[in-house]
């Protein structure tokens, strides 16, 4: 093995992974050309406490050595990642705006939302990790102005490999060439199907569109994410942080999820002209006259 590695095959070092610092052990080492000319050295994880669908490679700069100073390195970011997050809900939750005195029922309610994170902050969180493209702001823009003021629909069921369950296989393929987290993007990608499918009727249409939901009930046994595409896909990404802050999911795996959400969204962007519809249909007389008696 070159010189040049810095950690050997089964040393037990820190990561960095997002904000925070964790345990984990080396399992493999390979170098490859870094785009910028010379070598990229490259360490195989398995992150302490976790099982082998989260190992991932990750470039030495991301990596430390297991030594006391590090790993209090690791405790105070820790610390200062819940003192950050206990600030941001004590700002949203108003202390000091109102009930300044600290007693009574406004103390009571403010001590209960600084005590452990809020779903409030929690969703207000994730909805800025997940922050929509400019691009995709656009698209979400367009989509509506189609259906609310023109009175168009999104041709269904997508066709040319549009759909959302087509999308979401091409991603998982794009990313597992190269890396090594095939069943931890196909986890993700099960999970946003299944999201999608329960959220859709309920969460997901203008009321425009339900009609054209009802209709592709009555006469197609597929499932919605092998009807609908990418139109409908961002509108979920939109309710996803108030659903996940509603789930009772460990710090680490949020911030693991979140992380390949983000890459699905850059992803999305960089295949617009692929996956959204260039036209919008008009809808028949028939259709237009139902909506009228509903």
């Amino acid at each position: 093995m070159p010189q040049s590695f810095a950690f050997t095959e089964g040393e037990d070092v820190l990561a960095y992974h997002g904000p925070l610092i964790h345990e984990a052990k080396v399992r493999q080492m390979e170098t490859k050309d870094a785009p910028s000319g010379g070598k990229l050295r490259l360490y195989l994880l398995r992150y302490t406490g976790y099982s082998t669908h989260w190992d991932e490679w990750v470039p030495e700069s991301r990596i430390l050595k297991n030594s006391p100073e590090n790993v209090a390195l690791q405790k105070d970011r820790i610390k200062d990642f819940q003192r950050a997050h206990k600030q941001k809900v004590k700002a949203e939750s108003g202390v000091g705006s109102g009930a300044a005195g600290g007693g009574g029922a406004g103390g009571v309610a403010k001590k209960a939302r600084i005590e452990g994170p809020s779903e409030e902050a929690l969703s207000a969180e994730l909805r800025e990790s997940l922050r929509l493209p400019h691009g995709l702001k656009l698209k979400m823009i367009e989509d509506w102005e189609r259906i609310t003021r023109e009175r168009k629909l999104v041709p269904l069921p997508r066709t040319g490999g549009a759909t959302i369950t087509e999308l979401l296989d091409e991603f998982k393929s794009a990313k597992t060439r190269r890396t090594a987290h095939e069943r931890l993007y196909g986890e993700v990608c099960d999970g946003l199907r299944s999201y999608f499918n329960q959220a859709l009727p309920t969460l997901l249409l203008y009321a425009y569109e339900r009609r054209q939901y009802r209709d592709q009930c009555k006469h197609k046994a597929a499932a919605p994410v092998d009807v609908y595409g990418a139109e409908h896909l961002l509108r979920l990404f939109v309710k996803l942080p108030e659903l996940l802050a509603k789930c009772n999911m460990q710090r680490e795996h949020l911030t693991v999820l979140v992380a390949k959400l983000t890459e699905l969204l850059k992803f999305l962007q960089s295949n617009k002209a692929k996956f959204f519809a260039n036209e919008y249909e008009v809808p028949t007389d028939e259709y237009v006259r139902a909506l009228g008696h509903e």
